[in-house]
């Protein structure tokens, strides 16, 4: 039966709409953690009646009745995407639901192989929800004002999985949401732009490259009515220097919303400041160190979640978003309730080394990337892959967009903003090696590193 002829169904979601998406406005930190206990009791309940969890809890010793509050989430061994991997689909889900209950929805894999879980149409509205709660704290409002969605809509991904498969096909959403534009960031960016450009949306979400692209076609001439209020950068982290670019371009305010697959919106920027609020009545957060303590405040920990809504797949200490992440302890003077995330490094598993044993994130070497587009204004550059041979030797690989070859900077140009920003990272005594290739491997990480990192002292975080 399709929800949205629920009545029932109808009233949570109608609900969940007045007063979830404002509820960190309206809750204490007292009666938040009350919520984070009474849903997470459920979500343990739900865990129980999922084969996966059920064999890995027997085997633990673990009963329902020893996890009643967040403090007790510790006694929960960690789930890992070994863990999903080893069952089957079937077993992701309550015993008492079918597969066909169930919306699939599949991690990008840019970590390794991609994964699949499964959720129900209340985690969609919810997720829908929580990105509307963001948009909210800016003031936009989507009933007034237009919105351009940038997505990923490739067909294995999460949004492909949320949106097309989850939120249009039903009439009650492709009716309410008429001033929501949706684009796909596969798309070629000046394709995007022309959309824009008739939309002339006042706000923009997107993927942090596909808004740098955006950007040096604006300073090219395009998109002359693209004015857009408000853009919300997601899917990287975003270089200050790109951001300032982008602000700059479309004489606008750029801040970041973070999220995955698994779990939907998990945080977003503070308006008054730059540290993230975390959706803390959607999920907890816990971020430990390599032997699974809590780090200290502001100190990069290995980020475990715990989503506190849905009937489909149960997220409960799940480590396989594989993102490094510091909390914030101390007080935040702003009027949200939750928990606050003081830095995203990004992703643990994409990372090089250096001699010093620093370790050098994704996130870290986007500042090298993006200077392609504040610095040269050119988006020639298609697809790349890094490759780290050993300590001394790193590898880039690229695609080019042949329609651009011959327009704007070089490609020596390029490689050599690549090999004095991987020099400046990594030190002047690096080979750096720079060449064209037609494509790359997409079932692979696009930064792979062959350094055995076990015979490094590892230092820290560049």
């Amino acid at each position: 039966m399709n929800p949205f002829f629920n009545p029932a169904f109808l009233f949570r979601i109608g609900k969940g709409y007045m007063f979830d998406i404002s509820r960190l406005h309206r809750l204490s930190d007292n009666k938040l953690r009350s919520l984070q206990n009474k849903q997470l009791r459920k979500m343990i309940k739900r865990a129980f009646t999922v084969p996966m969890y059920r064999e890995i809890y027997k085997k633990e010793g673990i009963e329902k009745q020893d996890i009643q509050t967040i403090s007790d989430l510790e006694k929960l061994p960690i789930i890992t995407k070994e863990d999903f991997a080893q069952h089957k689909p079937n077993e992701l889900i309550p015993s008492n639901k079918t597969i066909n209950d169930f919306v699939k929805v599949s991690t990008s894999g840019t970590t390794g192989k991609s994964l699949s879980i499964y959720v129900d149409m209340y985690e969609i509205v919810m997720g829908l929800f929580g990105y509307l709660r963001t948009i909210n704290d800016y003031n936009i409002s989507w009933r007034k004002d237009k919105i351009s969605i940038i997505g990923d809509f490739a067909p294995h991904t999460a949004e492909t999985g949320y949106v097309k498969r989850g939120l249009l096909p039903n009439t009650m959403f492709g009716n309410v949401f008429k001033t929501i534009q949706w684009l796909d960031t596969n798309s070629k960016p000046e394709e995007v732009m022309a959309d824009l450009e008739k939309f002339r949306p006042q706000f923009i979400g997107g993927y942090t490259g596909m808004l740098g692209h955006l950007a040096v076609l604006k300073t090219q001439g395009y998109g002359k009515h693209v004015q857009p209020k408000l853009i919300a950068s997601t899917g990287a982290l975003l270089d200050p220097n790109l951001k300032k670019f982008i602000e700059e371009t479309f004489e606008t305010k750029v801040f970041e919303v973070y999220g995955a697959t698994e779990t939907g919106p998990i945080a977003y920027q503070c308006a008054n400041a730059g540290v993230y609020h975390i959706m803390s009545d959607l999920l907890h957060l816990e971020f430990i160190d390599e032997i699974g303590k809590p780090v200290p405040s502001k100190n990069g920990g290995h980020l475990l979640v715990t989503k506190l809504f849905g009937g489909g797949t149960p997220i409960l200490r799940y480590n396989a978003i594989n993102d490094i992440v510091a909390p914030l302890y101390e007080p935040h003077q702003c009027n949200v309730s939750g928990d606050l995330i003081f830095k995203i490094y990004g992703r643990d598993k994409i990372r090089l080394f250096r001699k010093d044993g620093k370790i050098v994130l994704a996130s870290s070497l986007s500042s090298i990337f993006s200077r392609l587009l504040y610095e040269l204004k050119t988006s020639k550059i298609r697809e790349m892959k890094v490759i780290q041979k050993n300590l001394d030797e790193i590898e880039i690989q690229v695609v080019i967009d042949e329609d651009l070859r011959d327009i704007g900077p070089s490609i020596n140009e390029i490689f050599q903003v690549f090999e004095k920003g991987f020099k400046e990272k990594f030190g002047n005594t690096v080979s750096v090696s720079c060449h064209e290739v037609k494509k790359v491997n997409r079932d692979e990480p696009r930064i792979i590193s062959n350094v055995d990192p076990s015979t490094l002292k590892i230092t820290g975080y560049v």
